[in-house]
C-alpha cells in the first residue's frame, strides 16, 4: 500500500526529445509535495507490433492507478491541446478522477487570432465556421472536466496538494 497520492501527467512532454527528463523532473517535483508521479513513458513497452495497442493500455492503467490527473493542456500543433491529453482528460473525468490542466494563460480565441485562423469575420474563422468563444482556455467540454486551470505545473501542484488534502 503506498502512503502517497499518486498524479498521472497528462500531456504532450511525451514527445519532446528529452520527454524522459522532463518527466523525471516533474515526478521529482511531485515527490517533494508528498505526491507519486506517473510519467506516461513509465511504462516499459516492448517493440512489437502491437506498440500502440500496449501504449494505449499502458497508459490507461497509470490514469486508473491515480488520484488526481495534472494535464498540460499547452497549445499543441494549433490552437488546442495535444489530442491525446485531451481524451485522457475526458477518461480521467468520466472515472471521477480529478483533473488540474495547466500550461495556458491565453483563452482559445486569443491562439486562433494569434495564430491568423480568423477569418474576415470577427469570431469566424476561413471558412465562416464559428470559433469557440466562451472566454475560456480551451474548448469548453475540456475545461468542463477540469477541478481547476492554472497556468503553470508549480501551480498545478500546489492545486493538487489541496484537492488531495495535503499541506503544503
Amino acid at each position: 500500500m503506498n502512503p502517497f497520492p499518486t498524479a498521472y501527467l497528462a500531456g504532450p512532454d511525451v514527445f519532446y526529445p528529452e520527454a524522459k527528463a522532463i518527466g523525471k523532473s516533474k515526478c521529482d517535483l511531485l515527490l517533494a509535495h508528498g505526491i507519486i508521479g506517473h510519467f506516461p513513458l513509465d511504462n516499459e513497452v516492448p517493440v512489437s507490433p502491437e506498440i500502440a495497442h500496449e501504449i494505449f493500455l499502458g497508459n490507461v492503467q497509470l490514469i486508473d492507478r491515480s488520484d488526481i490527473i495534472l494535464a498540460n493542456i499547452v497549445p499543441f500543433r494549433g490552437p488546442s491541446a495535444d489530442p491525446g491529453t485531451v481524451w485522457e482528460i475526458g477518461y480521467a473525468y468520466g472515472r471521477g478522477i480529478p483533473v488540474i490542466c495547466y500550461g495556458t494563460s491565453a483563452t482559445y480565441l486569443e491562439r486562433c487570432r494569434a495564430l491568423g485562423l480568423e477569418g474576415n469575420t470577427a469570431g469566424l474563422d476561413h471558412q465562416g465556421m464559428v470559433i469557440e468563444d466562451f472566454g475560456e482556455r480551451e474548448n469548453l467540454m475540456i475545461t468542463r472536466c477540469a477541478a481547476s486551470i492554472v497556468t503553470s505545473f508549480d501551480e498545478a501542484v500546489s492545486t493538487a496538494q489541496g484537492v488531495l488534502g495535503i499541506r503544503p
